[in-house]
């Protein structure tokens, strides 16, 4: 879905498909938020329900996620052949659960590649749920607020750069994702060496 088509979603339907949308958009850049945040700077929307609907939103499909994972188990799972394929994968996820389960529940919601494979790993390996409800609400919670208030902040910047700069636009855009894919990186890299010596 272009941002074009998510932008006019936003301006049609508003918080419902702010919440509908954040529940699904958990594999890249949060359109829907991100626009809800713009529409906000422009008074189309307010600003505290779009926070509210891409909480709810991601922490629903969050709780979902994990009691899918509960439901079925690692062992159901373990039956297709992609899934054996990521066998390490899956053994240093549960290390890191083991370890320091807060960092992968509350910094997996803002690593857009693994946002959603670690709610239904945690019903998986039946982490505790009071824990993670908790780790989940913190996560949301951060990750709507630093959302919904960068993209409310920089609304009027964006609105009126579309019109002109939008090779610009995209180039911004890489080079944050490109960053906060390094630095997410360096973190877990370090967590990881730290915790293995």
């Amino acid at each position: 879905m272009s941002p074009e088509t998510i932008e006019g979603l936003v301006g049609d339907y508003g918080y419902g498909i702010i919440l509908v949308g954040t529940y699904f958009d958990h594999y890249g850049i949060p359109l829907f938020l991100v626009f809800g945040g713009i529409a906000a700077s422009q008074n189309l929307l307010n600003l505290p329900m779009v926070f509210i609907c891409g909480f709810a939103g991601g922490w629903i499909a969050d709780l979902f996620l994990y009691f899918l994972g509960y439901k079925t188990g690692l062992q159901y799972w373990m039956q297709f052949a992609f899934v054996r394929k990521l066998g390490k994968l899956i053994q240093w996820t549960d290390r890191l659960f083991q370890k320091r389960p807060a960092m992968m529940v509350i910094l997996g919601r803002f690593l857009f590649a693994v946002s959603k494979i670690i709610p239904p790993f945690a019903g998986m390996v039946r982490y505790n749920f009071k824990r993670y409800f908790v780790y989940s609400f913190i996560g949301n919670f951060l990750f709507s607020a630093i959302y919904t208030g960068i993209s409310f902040l920089a609304g009027s910047v964006v609105v009126d750069s579309l019109k002109e700069l939008e090779i610009t636009n995209v180039i911004a855009t890489l080079l944050f994702v490109g960053v906060m894919w390094l630095v997410t990186r360096k973190l877990l890299k370090d967590r990881t060496v730290s915790g293995g010596t």
